[in-house]
């Protein structure tokens, strides 16, 4: 596995919480299934790999004057 930092809306972080303290079960794990079930059965073990490749070259990176206009890019993926 590899550690990522990510920051969250204080909605996003109080339902996490909420989930959590529901399902028992850990930020980190809740944040995988949701990756998992989000974006991981849209693409094949070949197309995350190179997703990956190119996230480590530094390809396709973008930048965005809102964070509004981040995820409304990240959901149309």
């Amino acid at each position: 596995m590899t550690r990522m930092q990510i920051l969250l809306a204080e909605k996003e972080v109080k339902a996490l919480r909420r989930v959590s303290e529901q399902s028992g079960k850990s930020y980190s794990m809740l944040v995988r299934e949701a990756i998992d079930n989000a974006y991981l059965s849209r693409f094949t073990e070949d197309e995350i790999a190179g997703m990956a490749k190119e996230a480590k070259q530094g390809k396709g990176a973008r930048k965005f004057q809102k964070l509004q206009d981040a995820r409304r890019h990240l959901w149309s993926l």
